[in-house]
This record gives C-alpha cells, structure tokens and sequence, in this order.
C-alpha cells in the first residue's frame, strides 16, 4: 500500500501555475510511423512483402523514424536474399562432394558461406533497427538519456562552461578523470 499523498495530475499543476515550481517533465517527441510510407521503387517483390511485414512490428517499437527508411530497405533486401540462399541450401546441402588427384574429397557449399555472410549482416542491421530485445532496450536507454533531467549525474549537461578544457554542467561539481571516483563519498557534504 503506497504512503503519502496522491500527487496532482500535470494539468492540475499546469492550470495552478505550477505551484512547487518544480522542472517540469518534457513530452516524448512522437515519432513519424514508418508503415504508413511506401517502401522505395527499387525494391524487388520478395523485399517489398518483408517491407509490410517488419514495418508494422517496427512501427509499434516507436524507435525507428522516417529517416530510417533506407536502412529498413536494405534490411529487407538482405533478409529476401537470405530466405533464397536458405532455400537454396535446403535442397542442395550444407556440403558437396568432389573430386581430385588425391581422391574423393568432402567440401562446405558456396551458399553456406553466402548464409553466413548474410547472416552477419541482418544481425548488425537488427542491432542498429533495435530489432532484437538487446539492442532495443540500449536504444530506449539512450533515448531516455537525452530526456534526462539535467543535474542528475548521467544526464548530459545543459548550459556548458568550459573548466580547464571539460565542459561540465553549470551549477555542477567538475568530474573527475578517474572513474571509481564517482563512488567516492564528497568530502564537503554531511549524510
């Protein structure tokens, strides 16, 4: 059971003048939906049906933008090449026998190698698209970041001054070169 009074609602505080005079939360900007452009010309058909199918699971992630656009092409493009790299694999094998002067000898299929090449590519496209639970969450950080209130001590600074060549926020105690002194109790403050 929570304790303490029912905080008033931000329009209440808005139409009261702001009486705590507290810094106010500043909105998530809204994001351009991405399903709703049309996937560019030059797409072939099969990157075209990846198009529909991963813009609407990336348009409710609200992370990717318009300008985004390019990328997610190139992402569908590369997922239709590997969907017909693996089908290729699937009826001719993951190997291929052949033979030489030095007798029959077993080797790994060229669409192997095309796969895995692919492979790589969607993993760091799905890292950048915040397609995966990993990256999404690391992205939701770095947004959250730029929302930060100023003051907190991760929060980038506001108005900079520039102290012996580091910009620190106004109002703020410098940081220090060494980073375990973060952890440090401050010598001039009493708890």
């Amino acid at each position: 059971m929570a304790r303490g009074r029912v905080p008033n609602s931000p329009e209440l505080n808005e139409a009261r003048g702001n009486p705590g005079k507290r810094s106010r939360k500043t909105p998530v900007v809204d994001l351009a939906p991405i399903a709703g452009i049309d996937a560019p010309k030059h797409m072939r058909a099969k990157a075209r049906k990846y198009w529909a199918e991963v813009a609407g699971y990336i348009t409710d992630s609200r992370i990717v933008r318009v300008s985004d656009r390019n990328v997610l092409a190139r992402y569908c493009e590369t997922l239709a090449d590997y969907v017909k790299v693996t089908g290729s694999l699937d009826k001719q094998g993951h190997v291929y026998w052949t033979e030489s002067a030095h007798g029959k000898m077993q080797r790994i299929s060229p669409f192997f190698l095309v796969q895995e090449r692919l492979a790589k590519r969607l993993q760091d496209m799905e890292d950048r698209l915040g397609l995966t639970p990993a990256s999404r969450q690391q992205i939701l950080l770095r947004m959250a970041a730029n929302n930060a209130q100023p003051g907190l001590p991760l929060a980038p600074p506001v108005e900079t001054e520039g102290v012996s060549g580091v910009e620190v926020a106004s109002g703020a105690p410098p940081l220090s070169s060494d980073p375990l002194d973060f952890f440090a109790p401050a010598s001039d403050t009493q708890h």
